[in-house]
């Protein structure tokens, strides 16, 4: 069996463990309810001892009682808008979890959909969470403190608590697009200087699906650092700063916490409820009789559109580069370039068809002349490793049991023919940058989220009749009988029915409009290979 072969088998027998994996294996538990959470962390709180256990996390101890009742809180939301989003701020931010209790989407591609009103997942449980859960810290904040509502107008509100010997306000601002300003200021009250140390949480919910993973990120001096649940489900995972913008996404959406001033540390774990929780801290600070500190952070809430990621002002940060948290693929810098060139391509498409489904097509029509070059190149070389065949077939034969004898005629006769074996992979090689970059763009575009395409309901979706990956199955079987055959008999029947298979069922449950670019990808390579055979046909049948 050549290489070639064992190598398709390999890729076909792990993409299948990979679908059936996905497929038969147990789903993540759907986030509680949030009256589930409440009660949770209320019989936490009835059984927990004075003081921290060894070995618990400051974040997690202040955590356990993060549901309980706020006490005699009158609880009060005030709701902010703007032409892209509606948020509901609530006052009653430390005993349930965040100042954040919703978000909703209302651009016309969101707006009535189930993702306009919970994006990161939250069902029901706030995020943006302020606290001040550090040994180092004078400042506590009781789980059941009133904080009142101080001043509000059409984009903002300012929440406020006051203590014995503190005092601290929230004050939120909408701004346009996805952009908010959170401004945070501590004052000391007390008669002696006090130590604090501010962190500021974000939160969201695991998804049911292994293809959108949710994620808690850290931009730190040396990298974009990302962990999802599985990475933290055996504790958190802590990074050293300073950390230029934290926060937590999935997919399409996320939130993202960028300070004036850069954090100290970042801290992800995994949160009662199913929620992946990132915490961003600051430096410990003392603040004498009197005196206040303000903290300021630019807010990106929303969905992951590269324009609004770069056009990202609410605060004014040195080389913010926010459109990082878009998963351009993992060839690095050459993933990200193609996949901004792909993108403004499929964005420019749809400005002159009005169709996301008919920019897919035209896209892949272009990307499929741009490398049809490489593409020649490699069905010459399949031809003329056909045509020696035979004599391949001879040499193995006759030194079938010497392999250094059969790899030395081997050589002879490809220098004799002028063949290159690997001639027919390196265009394979040229152009995976290119299917990479293309797959993660299609992937990661928030632009197909609920866009619909002849009887697809949204194009991030799998096909729900599983027309396209059976079509695409059915279309495979054609174009292996009409490429070049390079593998002996039993092998080429072998993969004519394995290849096709295994790419159905890997189809089943991947985005549809991955599915109708792969499907016009096929299309078009069939219509190549005819053209390109009645030209042969044409040649040889023509008198010299």
């Amino acid at each position: 069996m050549s290489f070639q072969s064992r190598t398709l088998i390999a890729l076909s027998l792990c993409a299948i463990i990979f679908v059936l994996f996905d497929w038969l294996g147990p789903k993540p538990p759907e986030p509680l309810p949030e009256a589930e959470i409440a009660a949770l962390a209320e019989d936490k709180s009835e059984g927990k001892s004075e003081g921290k256990s060894e070995g618990t996390s400051d974040v997690e101890a202040e955590s356990e009682d993060a549901g309980a009742p706020a006490g005699n809180v009158a609880a009060v939301e005030r709701e902010l808008r703007n032409d892209m989003l509606a948020l509901r701020l609530s006052n009653r931010s430390p005993a349930r979890g965040g100042v954040l209790s919703g978000i909703e989407l209302l651009s016309p591609q969101f707006r009535n959909q189930t993702t306009a009103n919970d994006s990161l997942r939250l069902g029901g449980a706030p995020t943006l969470e302020v606290s001040f859960a550090d040994e180092a810290s004078d400042v506590k904040i009781p789980k059941s403190a009133s904080f009142d509502l101080r001043n509000e107008g059409p984009r903002h509100v300012e929440f406020g608590y006051r203590g014995s010997d503190v005092e601290v306000t929230e004050r939120f601002e909408l701004l346009e697009g996805y952009q908010a300003k959170f401004v945070v200021t501590v004052t000391n009250r007390g008669q002696t200087a006090q130590d604090h140390r501010l962190h500021l949480s974000t939160r969201v919910g695991v998804a049911d699906s292994q293809y959108d993973v949710s994620r808690g990120l850290c931009n730190t001096a040396e990298d974009l650092e990302e962990e999802d649940a599985s990475d933290v489900e055996d504790g958190p995972i802590h990074y050293a700063g300073p950390v230029q913008w934290s926060g937590s996404d999935n997919k399409y959406f996320g939130i993202f916490v960028v300070p004036t001033q850069p954090g100290t540390d970042c801290e992800m774990r995994l949160g009662e409820g199913n929620f992946v929780l990132t915490r961003l801290s600051g430096g410990l600070v003392t603040l004498g009789a009197g005196e206040s500190q303000t903290y300021e952070y630019g807010l990106f809430v929303g969905a992951k559109e590269l324009d609004q990621l770069q056009a990202f002002n609410a605060v004014t940060v040195n080389e913010l580069q926010l459109e990082s948290a878009i998963n351009w693929g993992f060839f690095g810098g050459l993933s990200e370039w193609l996949g901004r060139l792909l993108l403004k391509m499929l964005r420019w498409f749809f400005a002159l068809s009005g169709s996301w489904g008919i920019s897919i097509v035209l896209l892949t029509f272009v990307v499929k002349l741009v490398t049809l070059p490489l593409t020649l190149k490699q069905m010459h070389s399949m031809k003329r490793m056909r045509e020696i065949q035979p004599e391949m077939a001879a040499i193995k034969k006759k030194y079938g049991e010497d392999r250094v004898k059969q790899g030395q005629e081997m050589q002879a006769l490809f220098r004799r023919s002028g063949v290159n074996p690997l001639a027919g992979c390196l265009p394979t090689l040229v152009q995976l940058p290119i299917w990479f970059a293309l797959y993660s763009m299609l992937s990661a575009a928030v632009e197909l989220v609920h866009q619909t395409f002849l009887w697809l309901p949204d194009l991030t979706q799998q096909d729900p009749f599983f027309i396209l990956p059976l079509a695409l199955g059915a279309l495979m079987v054609v174009q292996n009988r009409m490429m070049p055959n390079t593998m002996d008999e039993a092998q080429a029947k072998m993969m004519r029915w394995l290849m096709p298979i295994m790419f159905t069922l890997f189809m089943l449950f991947l985005p549809s409009g991955l599915a109708v670019y792969i499907f016009a990808n096929i299309v078009l390579s069939i219509t190549q290979t005819m053209i390109q055979v009645g030209v042969g046909k044409n040649a040889v049948g023509k008198p010299a």
